[in-house]
């Protein structure tokens, strides 16, 4: 399959990510795939009544694809293990669903004080993240911290579900190497990709919108500085 994009060892392509898998490596996942969080009828949370939303980072539907839990767990689910079978070891967001995923080594995240949205209990602090496999240089006795604290939302861009850069940096430097190649099999606007970019990771991402690659593509573009 021929590349969107690809530049300074950074890799985008157009399609879906379990056609794509079996022909490209990868040592590392990192990914923040859709959580399945709208339930039967709620096709646009943006003016959906917040205070009974199941996922507060949700700022509207996604191009073609509705996020709902038969969608997640027949779909994004399948495409998950088929990344993290052929991984060292992965970092994956999850939201509501962590049950219907792969059991993870570890679970960690994000956790947002002052609050990232609501769901059906009150407000939501923590956002998980489920790892798989060993923290790189385990057996040296590293001890990663595997939770972040941060005052940050969201991500600025052109994208349902954007995730802040400075997260996706903390969880690319938590989970892989230098010498490592980064794969996000949902890479939506490019987050995980700028973020491999920065801290100078090799990384591949799929995304089956071309809206999404563009928008990849354009930041990848873009001078970035390291901070």
């Amino acid at each position: 399959m021929k590349p969107y994009y690809e530049h300074a060892g950074i890799t985008i392509y157009h399609g879906d990510c379990r056609e794509v898998l079996p022909s490209i490596e990868f040592d590392v996942v990192v990914t923040d795939p859709p959580y399945g969080v709208l339930e039967p009828g709620d096709f646009n949370p943006r003016v959906r009544d917040d205070r009974g939303a199941s996922h507060g980072l949700v700022r509207d539907t996604y191009l073609s694809y509705v996020d709902t839990y038969d969608n997640f767990v027949g779909t994004v689910v399948p495409a998950l293990n088929l990344a993290i079978l052929a991984s060292k070891r992965a970092a994956v967001f999850t939201g509501p669903h962590i049950q219907e995923q792969a059991k993870a080594k570890a679970i960690g995240g994000i956790y947002c004080a002052a609050g990232c949205g609501r769901h059906h209990w009150g407000f939501k602090t923590f956002l998980p993240v489920l790892f798989y496999g060993n923290a790189p240089n385990l057996h040296l006795g590293c001890k990663p911290n595997t939770i972040q604290s941060t005052a940050t939302a969201h991500g600025d861009v052109d994208h349902p579900c954007p995730k802040p850069l400075s997260w996706m940096r903390w969880l690319v430097s938590l989970a892989s190497l230098e010498t490592e190649t980064i794969l996000d099999p949902f890479c939506g606007s490019g987050t995980t990709l700028e973020a491999c970019k920065i801290l100078g990771r090799c990384a591949i991402g799929i995304e089956i919108e071309e809206q999404y690659c563009e928008i990849a593509a354009k930041r990848l573009s873009q001078e970035v500085f390291a901070f």
